[in-house]
């Protein structure tokens, strides 16, 4: 299939498309991104972050449509992962020696952590925001030619599988599944963060050395903690440590089964309790080991919550002695200024802004109808605190941007008749095909 016409592929496939008789016009049967930032520039990159939390979803039984939960609790270690994509593209744009007379912008999308919206919200980056468009329009490359994103590895794997249908590339920094590595399945997915496989091998060794025999495993009941225990039970193979238990955290987050997957750590003699879990399903478990005191435990952490602070300021919590991986930290001059000195100000035209803004402070805006209580005026003078260990997941996205931008450098360094193309064709800069951008020569 050719690549310019990945956006009536896209309308075939996924969402229906109206053609008009009178002239050629196609409607998107889909929403505008509201939780989102954009920016313009000659080419503009796309991002995909969690910034919010869906609840639960409940068991479902597939006898009527199922509704999707709605987005609740904010993830501000998320909204900094976000901001830092935004420095970074700012950084890029002020180098004179990078990318001169030339212009990145963005436009970065909630996830809400669940894969339904994360596919949505990357559809609707590639497709644009209009819902209608006319005439060559319906063709044309995609507004968004790659994606920076996505934190989850579940939700990578659907985004990738499709999207690489019609070449448009997605660097993650933080799915770090080694199912992903399959470049047979997923050839246009990259990422900036190590495979899982590493990680198991590691933990593997690290029970090995503190002569721990007799351990439990938790996982999430998804793709990132499924495949995790497969690789660490397949390093432990011939190691001499035993599974004392393997208990799987639900996604409907059921208070019945959380608490008895805590009655069999309580009960175990394992004294060590291995984790593969993103946060918030670690969340709801160490909520109930708290509420049934059972926190006499060695813990080991996986780096989906290893650098997390979110768990220390719990009362009645102990994680003292707490074991865990983590990516490597840098940090990265002028971004802690950055974020300490970020004002909804700047930002205010968008939706997703405000939002962030009012539950992390509590505050109102005043531009919309409050449920509830009322809230204080938001003055925009608050402060989103970040901690340097923040800096793991921000690195990634760092790097990530720059991967682009030193991509696209290549390419307007391309000469006629040396390109990596047919007949040494250089790749187009405006509009970018995705194609050309995921083009072996510029993914080095």
């Amino acid at each position: 299939m050719a690549v310019d016409a990945w956006l009536w592929a896209v309308g075939f496939l996924i969402w229906p498309i109206w053609v008009d008789s009178v002239g050629f016009s196609c409607t998107l049967q889909t929403s505008p991104i509201s939780r989102s930032l954009y920016k313009e520039g000659d080419v503009i990159i796309g991002g995909l972050f969690p910034i919010y939390v869906q609840a639960p979803e409940p068991d479902h039984m597939f006898i009527q449509r199922v509704q999707e939960s709605p987005c609740q609790s904010v993830e501000v270690r998320s909204y900094h992962w976000l901001q830092t994509m935004i420095f970074t593209v700012e950084e890029i744009n002020q180098n004179p020696y990078l990318l001169p007379n030339f212009t990145l912008g963005y436009h970065a999308s909630d996830t809400c952590l669940a894969e339904s919206s994360t596919l949505s919200a990357a559809l609707a980056l590639v497709t644009g925001q209009d819902k209608r468009v006319s005439g060559e329009l319906c063709t044309t490359a995609p507004d968004v030619p790659v994606i920076i994103g996505d934190a989850r590895s579940s939700a990578s794997m659907v985004v990738a599988e499709t999207l690489s249908v019609f070449d448009i590339p997605m660097i993650s920094y933080f799915a770090s599944c080694a199912c992903l590595s399959d470049h047979t399945r997923y050839p246009t997915f990259l990422r900036t963060v190590p495979s899982d496989a590493f990680q198991a091998k590691a933990m593997a060794r690290l029970l090995l050395v503190m002569g721990w025999t007799w351990v439990g495993l938790v996982s999430g009941d998804d793709v990132y903690g499924k495949s995790g225990v497969q690789l660490l039970l397949k390093e432990l193979k011939g190691l001499g440590v035993c599974v004392a238990y393997h208990e799987v955290i639900p996604k409907s987050h059921a208070a019945s089964r959380i608490e008895r997957i805590v009655e069999i750590i309580q009960s175990s003699k394992a004294q060590v309790v291995v984790t593969f879990a993103i946060g918030p399903d670690t969340e709801v478990l160490l909520r109930e080991v708290v509420r049934m005191n059972a926190t006499d435990r060695q813990w080991i952490a996986t780096e989906a919550w290893s650098t997390s602070t979110h768990y220390s300021a719990w009362s009645g919590i102990s994680l003292a002695g707490t074991l865990g991986f983590a990516l490597r930290r840098v940090d990265i001059q002028g971004l802690g200024s950055y974020l300490t000195q970020l004002s909804p100000k700047e930002q205010l035209t968008s939706p997703l802004v405000q939002s962030v803004w009012e539950d992390v402070f509590g505050c109102s805006f005043g531009e919309h109808m409050q449920s509830g209580p009322p809230k204080p005026q938001c003055t925009g003078l608050e402060k989103v605190e970040y901690v340097e260990t923040y800096f793991d997941v921000m690195y990634n996205v760092y790097k990530a941007v720059y991967a682009v931008a030193n991509a696209i450098q290549d390419m307007l360094a391309c000469q006629s008749g040396k390109g990596p193309f047919e007949n040494g064709e250089c790749p187009d800069i405006k509009p970018i095909k995705p194609k050309q951008c995921e083009g072996t020569d510029y993914r080095k």
